[in-house]
């Protein structure tokens, strides 16, 4: 493909999601600035937000945040610490803020392993595990469940360990065809830019435990709760008005992306498990792989295992100049527990440097062989353009 043709396909390419939803969203913020009411207390929309994402969760309730990372640091903040020097077990692959709350909280983050799926198993996990850890938290990664979640969320409660799922890059994934993010003691979803639900910034947390929603609610702000016993103040965290009249209408719209997503990211599925360089596509087509396949997925991403950092380097490299989006954890990538400052170091089980990613764009199902077809050459794996890693 010509490069004009490349970048046609590339004009009409939706790769922020949160567009699609712009009138819906525009008609809210403007009766949010009309009315002046731009704080959580004195509005409707912040609590609508929480309604709906509780609803959609099959949680009790939830309190929304002006992040994800104020989110998490709250929610440890309002954890009772049962022991004096308490270790969290964290993945090796997260956002550089989950380790950060921890150390915030006054514990020490431990860090367990990541398998080829980007996540730890309960064998990663288990051997982490003594008198002194009170809280794991599982990051469901790049729009994909972590596969191991039911055996880690029942293997915990049998030690009674608080789960604490990391669902920032989770809107639309599911896992036994539900949600995820109810499993845990508490979820934490995030609104940030490049998410499925994106504002910019925000965050919520999501439980079944009444006092723990209490407590989120004065810890983070609500004056007109009494702050639980112990804590240790008052902040605000909270969401603003402005904000979650601008998420509405994109959660309203979640399903609808995810099947819209689905037929493309199926066909970029097939191309890449059929070309003999990729040792390995997450997700997986249906039916190959129980809480991997696409249907579990949130359509946006699909991941490759490429069979060196340098392939995949020049691969992403590629991809970069072409204005394709995706992720490649190269050196310094703060997702990756080798760059924390402040943290122990792990024995990794994967090179996390072979791994990349591309995002699905919403794109007219005419245009999508033109797509394929830039992948394809992206990928320097066409019949013409083939390059040894």
């Amino acid at each position: 493909m010509d490069t004009a043709a490349q970048t046609r396909v590339l004009d009409e390419a939706v790769y922020q999601y949160s567009t699609l939803t712009a009138a819906d969203q525009l008609e809210r913020l403007t009766k949010v600035v009309s009315s002046g009411a731009l704080g959580a207390i004195a509005g409707d929309h912040v609590r609508e937000f929480e309604q709906q994402v509780a609803g959609y969760l099959g949680r009790q309730g939830a309190v929304a945040t002006s992040s994800a990372s104020a989110a998490l640091e709250l929610l440890l903040r309002c954890l009772s610490q049962r022991e004096a020097a308490e270790r969290v077990v964290v993945p090796e692959v997260c956002w550089i803020s989950v380790p950060t709350a921890v150390l915030r909280s006054g514990r020490t983050p431990v860090i367990a392993p990541a398998t080829s799926d980007l996540t730890p198993h309960w064998e990663q996990i288990e051997p982490l595990l003594d008198e002194r850890t009170t809280v794991v938290i599982l990051a469901h990664l790049r729009g994909r469940p972590a596969p191991d979640t039911q055996r880690i969320t029942d293997e915990l409660a049998q030690r009674g360990v608080t789960l604490i799922e990391d669902c920032a890059q989770g809107w639309g994934t599911t896992l036994d065809k539900q949600p995820v993010g109810g499993r845990g003691v508490a979820a934490v979803f995030s609104t940030e830019t490049h998410k499925l639900v994106a504002t910019g910034e925000g965050g919520i947390i999501a439980t079944d435990d009444s006092h723990l929603l209490d407590g989120l609610r004065a810890v983070g702000g609500n004056t007109r709760i009494a702050l639980p016993e112990n804590a240790g103040g008052r902040g605000n965290d909270r969401m603003s008005e402005i904000t979650a009249a601008s998420a509405l209408p994109q959660l309203t719209h979640l399903n609808a992306l995810r099947q819209t997503l689905r037929p493309l990211q199926d066909k970029l599925i097939g191309l890449l498990q059929d070309v003999p360089e990729v040792r390995s596509v997450l997700p997986t087509a249906i039916g190959k792989s129980p809480n991997l396949d696409a249907e579990e997925s949130n359509g946006s991403l699909v991941g490759v295992w490429l069979p060196t950092p340098g392939h995949a380097n020049r691969v992403a490299d590629h991809l970069f100049r072409l204005g394709v989006r995706h992720w490649w954890p190269g050196p310094g990538d703060p997702h990756l527990a080798m760059n924390w400052p402040g943290t122990p170091s792990t024995a990794s089980l994967v090179d996390m440097a072979c791994y990349l990613d591309i995002q699905v764009p919403v794109l007219d199902e005419s245009r999508h062989p033109a797509f394929l077809d830039l992948i394809r050459s992206a990928l320097r794996l066409d019949n013409h353009g083939s390059e040894s890693a």
